[in-house]
């Protein structure tokens, strides 16, 4: 089973090549890494200095190889379905949501070129996880719905909800909406706990700092999605490290905040627990199968969405309908109100929808590749190495769940992170080979 000793062949920098990748590169886009939760432009800014710094030291982010070669063809196939699609002008707009995250995945396998650019990137990844969860909790415990606008139409911080009133009791930290604030931390949490159980020395105490943190953040978002996606991964890392206490633990507060929520309230054991669980907890679950509360339209809106996605599709499977066209198509082909709708709540029927059926396999068949190629090689590598990998792999699953019930690529910053654990993903059996070879050397 190869671990990349051949990097070049595989698409990757040679040593000489990564020699290269110099610092005003590197520095650029750790910035990018760092302001990524809290200010998209300036995270898109940076990473476009990085890439032009590659560029002029004459490496391109995207280069050919396995992965590199799959990714141009997905975007000429992009590019070309933007001539079929019925509002062009979106579908132009929409190929944003795609072609520059294909190259900063490019521009990080060229930059974490070794063990300890890899090590400082997961240091500043966890950092901004942990300020993003200690805004949450800053929003969640004083009501906080800031907005702060520095440069008028330029600059616009925020904390909380710009959102109408129905969700600001639900936390938003940076994102101004809870179920990218899911997302996000759907992205952080896999890898935070890996680290903390498995990863460098000094950097796990900020594992489990950034664990507890941001899952207390994530249970303020209200996101039943990512509560379920969260306890499955979390918990299957803790499985394999045998952590059996913690275990037990995530399981019985689980169980017990099901049993509060879905009971019968005429049993006196449930209205017992009602009484010691949080009411935001077991609340969201109860509303779930209740009829009328916002929740339970909030379920049977994403089933009204799936349906209109679906019909999209069998309409138009080879070129789909076009890029963002999701809620001009519901409206004025399909009569249905598409300010109840904005997108189609399901990451592959809005591919087979948008793109047709074509190009969502392209698409959903690179991060299955990714997540294949990704555990394969994992069960080669050792040690911190394995724990990286490990908790990479748990992010993209995580991902890839949450795409069931939502569509998170639309948030760049979410886009931004999920791209750059796939880049990871591909590096670290040629990054962990490195340190195999200093250790013997």
């Amino acid at each position: 089973m190869g671990t990349g000793l051949s990097t070049a062949k595989r698409g990757f920098p040679s040593a000489s090549e990564a020699l290269s990748a110099g610092p005003i590169s590197w520095a650029a886009f750790l910035v990018g890494l760092a302001v990524l939760p809290v200010w998209s432009p300036l995270m898109l800014v940076s990473w476009l200095v990085a890439s032009i710094a590659l560029a002029a030291g004459g490496l391109w982010p995207l280069r050919p190889g396995p992965a590199g070669r799959w990714l141009i063809a997905t975007a000429l196939v992009l590019l070309v379905l933007t001539a079929f699609s019925v509002r062009p002008g979106d579908s132009l707009l929409g190929l944003f949501n795609y072609l520059p995250f294909f190259l900063f995945f490019g521009l990080a396998v060229h930059l974490v070129d070794r063990a300890e650019r890899l090590t400082q990137l997961l240091t500043v990844l966890l950092w901004g996880g942990l300020v993003t969860g200690l805004a949450g909790l800053f929003e969640w415990v004083t009501g906080a719905n800031w907005q702060w606008e520095p440069l008028s139409g330029l600059v616009l911080l925020t904390v909380g909800s710009r959102q109408e009133a129905g969700i600001l009791d639900r936390v938003t930290a940076f994102f101004a909406w809870p179920t990218s604030t899911a997302a996000y931390l759907l992205l952080v949490l896999p890898l935070a706990a890996a680290i903390a159980l498995g990863g460098l020395p000094r950097q796990r105490w900020l594992g489990w700092a950034v664990l507890a943190v941001g899952g207390v953040t994530l249970l303020g978002t209200a996101s039943r999605n990512a509560w379920m996606i969260a306890l499955l991964v979390v918990g299957a890392l803790l499985l394999v490290a045998r952590r059996w206490r913690l275990v037990t633990a995530l399981t019985a507060g689980a169980g017990t905040v099901l049993l509060a929520g879905l009971g019968p309230v005429s049993w006196p054991p449930i209205r017992w627990l009602r009484e010691i669980v949080p009411a935001s907890l077991w609340q969201k679950v109860s509303e779930s199968i209740t009829s009328g509360t916002a929740s339970f339209t909030s379920l049977t809106n994403r089933l009204d969405a799936w349906q209109i996605a679906l019909r999209m599709t069998g309409e138009r499977p080879l070129t789909g309908w076009g890029l963002q066209t999701f809620p001009f198509v519901e409206k004025t082909y399909f009569g249905h109100d598409a300010a109840q709708l904005l997108h189609a709540h399901n990451l592959y029927l809005t591919y087979t929808a948008e793109t047709g059926i074509p190009a969502a396999l392209l698409l959903v068949g690179f991060y299955l590749w990714t997540l294949l190629r990704g555990v394969r090689q994992a069960v080669s590598l050792r040690g911190v190495s394995r724990w990286q990998q490990a908790g990479l792999l748990a992010a993209l699953v995580a991902y890839l769940l949450f795409g069931f019930s939502d569509v998170p690529f639309y948030d760049a910053r979410i886009n931004a992170l999920f791209w750059i654990e796939l880049a990871l993903i591909w590096r670290m059996p040629s990054l962990a080979l490195q340190e195999t070879i200093k250790e013997h050397s």
